[in-house]
Order: C-alpha cells, then sequence, then structure tokens
C-alpha cells in the first residue's frame, strides 16, 4: 500500500464529531499560543517527516512529553489554568 493510501485510510479513521464535542468547549486556538508551544511542527515532524499515523491521543501524549516545560511555563506565564499533572 502506498503512503498516500495509507494516509487516507488513516484520515478516515478520525472521529472528527467526537472530537469536536470532547473538545469544544476548550476556547485556546493554537495560534494564540507562543510559536514554542504550538502544535504545528510537530504534527509536521511525526505524521510528515516520521509517517506515523498516531491516534490524537497518542499524539497529544508526545506533545505533552516534548513540551512540558514549556507548556508549565506558558501556563504559569498567563495564570490560565491550574496544572493538571502533565
Amino acid at each position: 500500500m502506498s503512503n498516500l493510501q495509507h494516509f487516507t485510510d488513516f484520515l478516515k479513521l478520525i472521529d472528527l464529531k467526537g472530537y469536536r464535542k470532547q473538545y469544544a468547549h476548550i476556547k485556546i486556538v493554537e495560534m494564540d499560543l507562543p510559536k514554542n508551544i504550538q502544535a504545528i511542527s510537530l504534527l509536521y515532524k511525526v505524521y510528515w517527516n516520521e509517517k506515523k499515523f498516531l491516534a490524537f491521543e497518542q499524539f497529544y501524549e508526545r506533545y505533552l512529553k516534548e513540551k512540558t516545560k514549556e507548556i508549565e511555563e506558558f501556563r504559569i506565564k498567563t495564570t490560565m489554568c491550574r496544572n493538571r499533572q502533565i
């Protein structure tokens, strides 16, 4: 199977309605975040360069693992929310 077909099949599995329902209440837009904690660079790294097709939960776990320090610094600076034990 080609990478394109594999990626297309992967995209079909994403439950956009479910994620939208689950996360619609979160008002932070990535573009409002400092560049150092935006997920876009990791998205390109994982899906484009590494060609790993992770589920959202797997990707988010990796994102938190790689950006914990920066996220915590942003959280403290903005006093946005309490620490959720990242």
